[in-house]
């Protein structure tokens, strides 16, 4: 019974780790979309407001934080 259950035991952390690979890579992915998608929208918000770079970086850096969260709840 002891060997089942080392096998297991291994098992679930090679499983683990694969997860955390997938799922970081995946929270990445997503924050290089939103991060592309906050400058499109603020490059035609950047026609009407002269201050549209200085509130881009407050929603980028707002992001960032965000996503990095996501990525520390995962360990």
């Amino acid at each position: 019974m002891s060997v089942a259950t080392a096998v297991y035991e291994q098992t679930c952390h090679v499983c683990d780790a694969i997860r955390l690979f997938v799922m970081r890579t995946f929270i990445n992915i997503q924050r290089g979309r939103q991060l592309s998608a906050n400058v499109k929208i603020f490059q035609h918000y950047g026609q009407f407001d002269r201050e549209a770079p200085y509130h881009l970086q407050r929603v980028q850096d707002q992001t960032n934080k965000e996503y990095d969260r996501k990525l520390e709840e995962l360990h």
